[in-house]
C-alpha cells in the first residue's frame, strides 16, 4: 500500500486493556501490509506491562510523547510541539485519536500544518463521545476532524443527525482472534470460584465500577433465581466498586455470586469458558466492546445491553438476548430464560461462535485502511 506510508496511533491511557488493545491489533494488520504503524500511549503510567505487550505484537511505541491523563500542562505542551513538528515534516500521513486528549493535541498539531496529505482521524469510542457536550464542544471538535470512526451503526446515525458529513463518518466494529478464544470447559476454574460443575452459571467480566450495570445485574439476578434455583453468578475483575458489590451480593444472594478476580491472558480464556451465560450490559471506554466477541468466540451466548455496539453485535434470539441495560425484570427473565434452557443455550453457543468468526482482526484493519483511503480523497479539513 503506497499511502499511508506511516500512521501514528494515539490513545492517552497506560493500560493494555480497552482501546489500546484495539489500536495495537490495528497496528499490527497496518504493519502487515506494509505501513510504517505506531503506538503513542501514556508514558507516565507505564502500566500493566504494556511494553510487553506492544512488542509481541510487533509495534514500536513512541516513547517521547507523554500523553498523560493528568494533563501536567509541561507534557501537554511538549507533545504538542513534538506533534506540531511531525505534522509539519510528514513523518505520519495518518494522526487516529482515540481519546480526547489525544485527538485535541492532534487536532492542534493539524492545525499548525501545512501538510496538505496529513488527514487526523477520531474513534469515538463511545456514546459520550458522539454528543454534543457541553457547548457543543466535543461536535466542535468532530467537525475539525477529517473522519469519525464509530463502532456502533446507531452512533453513525446520531451523528448524521447532526448534520455531520456521511462520507467522514464510519462504522467499524471490532475485530476478536478466534484462534486465541476458543469454546471449551474450565472445571477448575469453576471449582476455584465455588460453583459446582455443572451449575448454570451466568458472569460478567468487566471493571466494577458504577456505570458498567454490575449494581442492576445482580439485583437481576436474584429474581432469576427464583425461576433458576440452582444458578450461579461470577464477576471477572476489579475496580472502585468492589466492595459495594461485594456487600450487595452478600444481601441478596449469599453463597450464590461469586467474585472471579481479575484475569487476563489464557486466564481470562477460562474464564468465559467456565460461563454457560456472559452478560455485557453497558460499554466501558472501550466502545468497540471486544470482550462481547471474545465471549461469543469462546462459544458463550451473551445478553447485551441494547445500546451502542453490544446491541449490534449480538442478534436477539440467535447469539444471546438483547435488553434494556437498565430494566432489571427484563435482564432476570433473559437469564432465567437462557440458563433454564441448557438445549437452547448449546444451540445459541455455536450461533455465537460463528457470529464471531465474522469479526476477524484483519476484516477490522481493512475496513479501517479503506476509511483512511476515503478521507485521502476528500479535502483536508484540520
Amino acid at each position: 500500500m503506497s499511502w499511508p506510508r506511516a500512521a501514528l496511533l494515539l490513545v492517552s491511557s497506560s493500560s493494555r486493556t480497552g482501546p489500546v488493545e484495539g489500536l495495537i491489533s490495528l497496528a499490527h494488520e497496518a504493519r502487515a501490509r506494509g505501513i510504517d504503524a505506531r503506538f503513542g500511549g501514556d508514558t507516565a503510567g507505564r502500566g500493566e506491562n504494556l511494553g510487553e505487550h506492544l512488542a509481541e505484537a510487533g509495534v514500536p511505541w513512541e516513547m517521547d510523547l507523554r500523553l498523560s491523563r493528568k494533563l501536567r500542562p509541561l507534557d501537554v505542551l511538549r507533545d504538542a510541539r513534538l506533534l506540531s513538528r511531525w505534522a509539519q515534516s510528514g513523518r505520519f500521513d495518518v494522526l487516529h485519536a482515540a481519546f480526547a486528549h489525544d485527538h485535541h493535541l492532534c487536532l492542534w498539531a493539524a492545525s499548525r500544518s501545512r501538510n496538505a496529505g496529513l488527514r487526523v482521524v477520531r474513534a469515538a469510542e463511545r456514546s459520550i463521545d458522539v454528543s454534543p457536550g457541553v457547548l457543543r464542544q466535543r461536535h466542535w471538535a468532530l467537525r475539525r476532524s477529517d473522519g469519525v470512526l464509530v463502532h456502533s451503526r446507531a452512533y453513525r446515525e446520531r451523528l448524521l443527525s447532526q448534520g455531520f458529513d456521511p462520507s467522514r463518518v464510519a462504522v467499524v466494529p471490532a475485530g476478536v482472534d478466534v484462534n486465541w478464544f476458543t469454546p471449551g470447559r474450565a472445571p477448575r476454574l469453576r471449582a476455584q470460584w465455588g460453583v459446582p460443575e455443572n451449575a448454570p452459571l451466568a458472569g460478567i467480566v468487566a471493571r466494577m465500577k458504577p456505570e458498567r450495570g454490575h449494581r442492576t445485574l445482580l439485583d437481576a439476578f436474584a429474581k432469576a433465581l427464583e425461576h433458576v434455583r440452582d444458578a450461579h453468578l461470577v464477576l471477572v475483575g476489579r475496580g472502585e466498586d468492589e466492595e459495594a458489590l461485594r456487600e450487595i451480593a452478600r444481601r441478596l444472594a449469599p453463597g450464590r455470586i461469586h467474585f472471579g478476580g481479575y484475569l487476563r491472558g489464557p486466564g481470562l480464556v477460562e474464564a468465559y469458558r467456565a460461563l454457560d451465560v456472559g452478560v455485557w450490559l453497558r460499554e466501558g471506554n472501550d466502545g468497540a466492546c471486544r470482550g462481547v466477541l471474545e465471549a461469543m468466540a469462546c462459544g458463550v451466548p451473551v445478553i447485551a445491553g441494547s445500546e451502542g455496539a453490544p446491541g449490534e453485535l449480538v442478534r436477539d434470539g440467535q447469539e444471546g438476548r438483547v435488553v434494556d441495560a437498565g430494566d432489571a425484570a427484563r435482564i432476570a427473565g433473559a437469564i432465567a430464560q437462557l440458563l433454564g434452557d441448557p438445549a437452547g443455550l448449546r444451540r445459541m453457543g455455536i450461533a455465537a461462535r460463528s457470529r464471531a468468526e465474522e469479526f476477524t482482526p484483519a476484516r477490522a484493519a481493512e475496513e479501517t485502511l479503506a476509511f483512511w483511503q476515503t478521507l485521502r480523497g476528500l479535502p483536508r479539513i484540520s
